[in-house]
């Protein structure tokens, strides 16, 4: 059993950490403003995110001003604690501040039954941060002790705006950008679709390192480790199939038939376990029919294009597919529900439909990197076209084409279609 002296000692450790990270990072997150609106309310705030995507300076810079503790359960000292033993660190963080309100639990869901320990911190009036790294497993455990009295909050790896504050330049969304503004955006947008969003890929000097350690580190400890997985060659085989197929189209048969499986329950299984974790996500066709949904393919999307440029073993720069993974972590971000259209046929096809928030207004959203080749731009022009006859009354403005660097309206069939480039669009509220 732990004792408290080391417990001290290991808390000390951990807040000269933290200090250093506060201060090496002085990035604003998107999320902070929200989470700093609730925080004096009594609900546990769960802040939940994929490894290494900034949850815990997120965490720590709204506390910023307040009394708080603050223990890191991700740390190999404390690999053996016991939920039994986790009042331990309640009264050391007293001993050390007596006046503390605020209590930041990092990646606590190491510690089985930590959930009943959390609980009784809300009873007692402690204002309570955890952060985690895996989705279900926080809901589950919170749902079973925390009903209604618990708050999620989902961070991804930077956003264009979050990147362009590390890079210290100002930005102001506008209706129209000068000459200068749009030559220094989209240079800065080149160097973000390159680095992609982890906030310490920039001061990384070997990033395909990095990004396999991050990546193994997901599938080992927040996947096979906590779904008691057995067979984890054929996880990582699936792992490693889905980021080189990115951004297209993946039914449960196909890849049951890729590693020969004898079972599609397998398959359902490891893919949900990815996306708790925050590695890839499935957005569904978009059909009225349930059934229908289920049946067709899905298409698949990495948490950052980073990782899956250094994961996708397809050996091809396909800027599309990255560009469409982009966008849709951007549609997570700003809390969308999107699905892809194709018809009947399987010619057309339009990468995201989505409504706007609390209405049923369908919004089109094509991406296309390279509109100068006319076949390609034909055939996006052609999906959003098919589209719009089949959800009727979709006005012009509810359909955009999402470039990299291109920017127009222009006519096509009597529908005026509005081109614009990503680091536009990244930048709209």
């Amino acid at each position: 059993m732990i004792d408290k002296n080391r417990i001290k000692e290991i808390l000390v450790d951990q807040r000269d950490e933290a200090n250093v990270i506060i201060r090496d990072c002085d990035v604003s997150r998107d999320l902070e403003t929200e989470i700093k609106a609730g925080l004096d309310d009594n609900l546990v705030k769960v802040v939940s995110g994929v490894r290494r995507c900034g949850k815990s300076v997120l965490a720590h810079r709204v506390l910023q001003g307040k009394q708080y503790g603050y223990v890191n359960f991700d740390d190999e000292r404390l690999v053996s604690v016991r939920a039994e033993e986790l009042n331990l660190f309640l009264e050391s963080l007293l001993e050390m501040n007596s006046d503390m309100r605020f209590i930041l639990l990092d990646e606590i869901q190491n510690v089985s039954g930590w959930e009943l320990f959390a609980n009784r911190l809300q009873r007692n009036g402690y204002k309570v941060i955890i952060t985690g790294s895996n989705a279900h497993l926080l809901s589950k455990e919170l749902g079973s002790h925390l009903t209604g009295r618990h708050r999620m909050y989902e961070v991804y790896p930077y956003s264009f705006r979050e990147y362009l504050r590390m890079r210290k330049i100002n930005f102001e969304e506008k209706e129209t950008y000068s000459t200068r503004t749009r030559s220094v955006m989209s240079a800065v947008f080149s160097e973000y679709f390159e680095l992609g969003g982890f906030p310490e890929i920039t001061r990384i000097v070997n990033r395909n390192a990095y990004l396999q350690d991050l990546y193994d580190k997901v599938l080992s400890r927040d996947i096979a480790m906590r779904h008691g997985v057995r067979y984890i060659k054929t996880l990582k085989d699936i792992a490693q199939y889905i980021a080189s197929n990115y951004s297209s189209k993946l039914s449960y048969q196909n890849v049951k038939n890729a590693f020969s499986l004898g079972s599609i329950h397998t398959i359902k299984n490891y893919l949900q376990y990815m996306q708790d974790a925050y590695l890839f996500f499935a957005v569904e066709a978009h059909s009225s029919k349930h059934k229908e949904k289920v049946r067709l393919p899905r298409k698949m999307y990495g948490v950052d294009i980073s990782l899956v440029r250094a994961l996708s073993t397809s050996g091809q720069k396909n800027e599309g597919r990255l560009l469409e993974n982009l966008v849709y972590i951007e549609m997570l971000r700003r809390k969308k529900t999107v699905h892809y259209y194709s018809d009947p046929q399987n010619k057309y096809e339009v990468d995201f439909v989505y409504n706007d928030m609390g209405t049923n207004d369908l919004r089109l959203l094509q991406v296309c990197t390279d509109v100068s080749v006319s076949e390609i731009k034909e055939r996006e022009l052609r999906g959003l076209l098919s589209a719009r006859n089949v959800f009727k009354g979709i006005a012009d403005s509810k359909m955009k084409i999402i470039t990299m660097d291109y920017r127009a309206t222009e006519t096509a069939s009597g529908v005026n279609i509005k081109y614009i480039p990503a680091w536009e669009w990244l930048l709209m509220p």
